[in-house]
C-alpha cells in the first residue's frame, strides 16, 4: 500500500510539473466506474466486481496519449481466492484519432491488481498457510471512446480484456499427506472490463467557444430520445428463513435500452428495460435476471449538461423461481417458474450533450426489489422458505443516447 500511494504521488506531480509547463489542453483528470468480471482460472464461472477510480490523461498531441489509472474494488474477491479487497493500476498508451466532437482510440496498459488477504500454501512444508496481500501482474488491452461536450470537459467509455498472471497453485499431496506440491504453474486468464467517466481538461481555453452554437433552441424541439447502455446491478439477496448466513452480495452486469419523452426542459418521462447476462443457479431466485423500469425524471438542463432525479416504478425478474402456490410441491412437474417482483429505481442522472442530436448520460440510484414469500404447502403449519422483504440494491448505468 505505501508503494502504491508513493506511485500515485508521483504521478500526480509529474502532471502538476506538466501543467505549469503547457499552456494547451495537454492534461486530463478524471473520475469513472468499472465494472471487472473475473473469469476462474481453473473452473468455468465467473464474478463480476465494481470499483470506482481515477485517471490522468498526458496528450503528447491529437494521436498519442499515455495514460495512469488506478480503481479500487470494495467487495471480497471469490475469484482470487481472497478476503479482502482489491485496487488495480494500469499504465500504458492509447493511440487513435480524434475529431471535433468523438474520438475512437485502442489502448495497451500494462499494471497489476493488488488484492488483500489471499489465502495460499506455502511450498516446501507440512500443510503450511499463509494470509497476505499479493499483487498480480494486469495487462489491459481494448479500446476507447471519447465524447467532447466542450473543449474542457471529456466523457469516456472503455471495454477490454484484462488479462491477469495467476501464480502457481500449490496444495497438500493428498488426504494422508500434506505435503504441499506443485499443483498447477502460473498462467493468464482474459477477464472483461467496461469502463465509463467524465474528465475535466487542464490549460488556458478562451471563455468563450467561438463557432460553437450551444444547445438552447434547438434541444428543446428534441422530444424524444432512445438509447443504450451498459448497466451493473449490485444485488443483494433475501436471507431464506433456514439459512443462518448473511445474505449473499453480487455484481451483475447487463445492457439494455431507454426511450424518453421531454415533456419538458425540466421534466420528461421514461422507459427502460436491462438484460443481466449471467445465469443465477441460486435455489430459490435462480435463472436469468430481467429488468423495466418506468417513471419520471425532473431536472435542469443547461447548454451542455443535466443534472435530474428520478423516480421511476417497475419490476425485477427471475426466470428460475421456485413456485408453492398453496399445493404440495410435485417435482415431477417442475417446481421452477418465472417471476416478477416489484422495484422502484431511485436516483440521480447526469447528461451530457454532445451536439442537439446525441447525448451521454450517467445514473446511479437505489433499485429497490420487493420479494414476495415463498413458503412450502406440503406439512402443517406451512413452511416459509422465504420471508417477503424488501432489498436496496445499488446500480450504475453509462450510455448513449440520440434525440429526435
Amino acid at each position: 500500500m505505501r508503494n502504491l500511494i508513493a506511485l500515485l504521488l508521483t504521478v500526480i506531480t509529474f502532471a502538476s510539473v506538466a501543467v505549469a509547463q503547457s499552456t494547451k489542453d495537454k492534461i486530463e483528470i478524471g473520475v469513472q466506474s468499472t465494472s471487472l468480471t473475473l473469469f476462474h482460472p481453473d473452473f468455468s464461472f465467473n464474478d463480476t466486481q465494481t470499483g470506482v477510480g481515477g485517471r490522468i490523461t498526458y496528450n503528447f498531441n491529437r494521436s498519442i496519449a499515455a495514460e495512469a489509472e488506478i480503481n479500487f474494488f470494495p467487495q471480497k474477491q471469490f475469484i482470487l481466492t481472497a478476503d479482502g479487497n482489491a485496487i488495480q493500476a494500469q499504465f500504458g498508451v492509447k493511440l487513435g484519432k480524434r475529431f471535433e466532437k468523438f474520438g475512437m482510440f485502442g489502448k495497451v496498459r500494462p499494471g497489476f491488481l493488488s488484492v488483500n488477504r489471499v489465502g495460499s500454501y506455502i511450498p516446501g512444508t507440512q500443510g503450511l498457510f499463509k494470509i497476505e496481500r499479493q499483487a498480480l501482474f494486469t495487462t489491459d488491452v481494448g479500446g476507447v471512446l471519447e465524447f467532447y461536450p466542450s473543449k474542457r470537459t471529456v466523457v469516456r467509455f472503455e471495454a477490454g480484456d484484462t488479462a491477469i498472471r495467476h501464480p502457481a497453485q500449490f496444495g497438500p499431496t493428498s488426504i494422508l499427506d500434506p505435503t504441499v506440491e506443485l499443483k498447477r504453474a502460473a498462467k493468464f486468464n482474459h477477464n472483461f472490463q467496461f469502463t465509463a467517466g467524465v474528465a475535466f481538461r487542464l490549460g488556458d481555453f478562451p471563455d468563450k467557444e467561438p463557432g460553437v452554437t450551444t444547445g438552447g433552441d434547438q434541444e428543446r424541439t428534441k422530444r424524444y430520445e432512445v438509447g443504450v447502455q451498459f448497466t451493473s446491478l449490485l444485488v443483494k439477496d433475501p436471507k431464506p428463513a433456514f439459512s443462518v448466513t448473511v445474505p449473499r452480495k453480487h455484481s451483475e452486469p447487463g445492457f439494455g435500452g431507454r426511450f424518453t419523452f421531454n415533456l419538458t426542459e425540466s421534466v420528461a418521462f421514461e422507459a427502460e428495460g436491462n438484460y443481466f447476462t449471467r445465469e443465477q443457479f441460486a435455489f430459490l431466485n435462480g435463472g436469468h435476471i430481467f429488468q423495466g423500469q418506468f417513471g419520471a425524471k425532473i431536472g435542469k438542463r443547461f447548454d451542455r449538461w443535466g443534472l435530474f432525479g428520478k423516480a421511476r416504478p417497475g419490476f425485477v425478474a427471475f426466470t428460475r423461481v421456485l413456485e408453492a402456490p398453496g399445493a404440495q410441491i410435485s417435482f415431477s412437474d417442475g417446481p421452477f417458474a418465472r417471476s416478477y417482483y416489484p422495484s422502484l429505481d431511485v436516483g440521480g442522472v447526469v447528461e451530457f450533450y454532445i451536439s442537439p442530436r446525441w447525448m451521454t448520460r450517467f445514473d446511479v440510484g437505489d433499485t429497490l426489489i420487493r420479494y414476495r414469500e415463498i413458503r412450502f404447502e406440503g406439512v402443517t403449519p406451512a413452511f416459509i422458505l422465504q420471508p417477503g422483504a424488501t432489498r436496496h440494491n445499488l446500480q450504475l448505468s453509462s450510455g448513449i443516447g440520440f434525440r429526435f
